[in-house]
């Protein structure tokens, strides 16, 4: 990680340095451009306020009329051109570098098309070991968090890239780029506000089947939190501004004064971040899928059957019995492609309303199904999924075994992180269930990630609020020189 770290900044000083001598060889000359439409130059007058600059070359290419100008002096300089009935009147600075930029300080350049391309090299480069080291910790393990850490970040630092990628085409120089890039955080949050809601709106229907099948509790209305949050925070850009137009100490439209870069400073903050959570969540939903569609090999040892609520008869509910039929579905497939026999370990201890212990009623039920008892170990203690993985794998007494698991299909990546976590490296299968379990799932593991690589987002958030002060302050600059 250090080496890339260490690598990506060395790529970043050449490419700046390339980018500075590029510019400073190229922005010494300047083509300026005057949209005439058709009609005849009268006049070219150049105003010199501070900076002065040569004409070197004028030059009408049809509805165009280009004049290549030179530096002499660092300073300001105003060049009008009269044409028809219309003056159109433009501002270059000469730097004391002798670069020649239009419009402002920080505006277009020859050849400062150099500045885009070198960022998505940077970006590309970026996407590259991102990718790499996704890939790397996949094949090792699929049940990690920081798969799902990277898989979002890949999505977040995707769209960036493409983002910068366009502005190569349509380059106005820096000052231009990076207010097109704040306005596009708030063009994004508007088109994905829609989706907010629908989200917020199914994710309150799941968490309503969901408490009443498995009660009133923190984890089965986080959904519920995560979608109101998502909408209010597409919200509050709007909110802040309608604060800081009644506000008597701060004017907005004062590009003089701090007021217009604290709105864009929290709007840009908000958008970037609302975008980039919602990227891991999307990395959330696509290893969950993953988790599921994964193919395991027909060579296990033993497979544990993570147990849950049973019935007031000591039978198995339906969320259980598909747990405990796709166990024998995969027993009878491998031993049908391997001839190789299994091991299954039953594990869910009694709860205080039922009658018997989930592992005894399970292996119960693979009894009836024609498995012997002799390939049947229970765990009865275990309370909770964490317990399920640690207590059957005390029953496993060879070492290096393959091992399986098998639960319901949204609750195959949670089980494999909590095994990750026992320093276990496990294999899943899930059987089917209802769509508003997966939904809250996806919501639980999101949160999950969150906090387990607390310190890669921390490390993202930390780099998204450095980069919009940098933005900011160049917006700042660029209207006060």
């Amino acid at each position: 990680m250090k080496k890339d770290i260490i690598k990506t900044f060395v790529l970043s000083f050449i490419l700046f340095i390339i980018s500075f001598v590029v510019i400073l060889i190229f922005g010494r000359t300047y083509n300026l451009s005057f949209d005439t439409n058709g009609k005849e130059v009268n006049n070219i007058e150049i105003i010199s306020d501070s900076g002065e600059i040569e004409v070197l070359e004028e030059i009408k290419n049809n509805d165009k009329y280009i004049i290549k100008i030179k530096s002499k002096k660092p300073g300001r300089v105003f060049l009008s051109s009269d044409y028809g009935d219309y003056k159109e009147k433009k501002l270059l600075y000469v730097h004391k570098s002798m670069i020649i930029t239009d419009n402002n300080y920080f505006g277009k350049s020859t050849a400062s098309e150099i500045i885009p391309i070198s960022l998505t090299i940077l970006l590309v480069y970026i996407l590259y070991i991102l990718i790499s080291r996704y890939r790397n910790f996949k094949k090792e393990n699929l049940y990690q968090y920081k798969n799902i850490a990277y898989l979002g970040i890949i999505i977040f630092i995707s769209f960036l890239t493409l983002s910068n990628f366009l502005s190569i085409f349509n380059y106005y120089g820096l000052f231009d780029t990076i207010e097109k890039t704040i306005k596009s955080m708030s063009f994004i949050s508007y088109i994905l506000f829609p989706i907010a809601v629908i989200t917020f709106i199914l994710v309150t229907i799941s968490n309503i089947n969901l408490i009443r099948k498995e009660g009133l509790s923190l984890r089965n209305l986080l959904g519920l939190f995560l979608g109101i949050f998502i909408c209010l925070s597409t919200l509050l850009p709007d909110w802040v501004y309608g604060i800081l137009m009644k506000s008597q100490k701060i004017d907005i439209y004062n590009l003089n004064g701090p007021g217009p870069y604290i709105y864009s400073f929290v709007e840009t903050l908000i958008y970037l971040n609302i975008a980039y959570l919602e990227c891991i969540l999307i990395g959330t939903i696509v290893i969950a899928i993953k988790s599921v569609r994964k193919k395991i090999k027909y060579n296990k040892d033993y497979i544990i059957i993570l147990g849950c609520q049973i019935k007031k008869d000591g039978t198995l509910t339906p969320l259980l019995k598909g747990r405990v039929d796709k166990a024998i579905e995969f027993r009878n497939k491998q031993l049908n492609e391997t001839g190789k026999d299994l091991i299954f370990i039953p594990s869910g201890g009694k709860g205080n309303d039922e009658v018997i212990s989930e592992a005894e009623a399970m292996k119960n039920y693979l009894l009836k199904s024609g498995i012997s008892e002799k390939n049947v170990l229970m765990d009865s203690k275990s309370k909770n999924t964490y317990e399920n993985i640690k207590f059957s794998n005390k029953l496993i007494k060879k070492k290096n075994a393959n091992i399986a698991f098998s639960t319901t299909n949204y609750h195959v990546l949670r089980a494999g992180l909590i095994a990750t976590e026992q320093g276990l490296i496990l294999e899943g299968i899930g059987s089917k269930t209802k769509v508003y379990f997966w939904i809250n799932a996806f919501i639980r593991e999101f949160i999950g990630t969150l906090y387990s690589e607390k310190k890669k987002h921390i490390l993202v958030f930390i780099l998204i609020i450095i980069t919009i002060i940098i933005m900011i302050g160049i917006t700042y600059i660029a209207n006060n020189i």
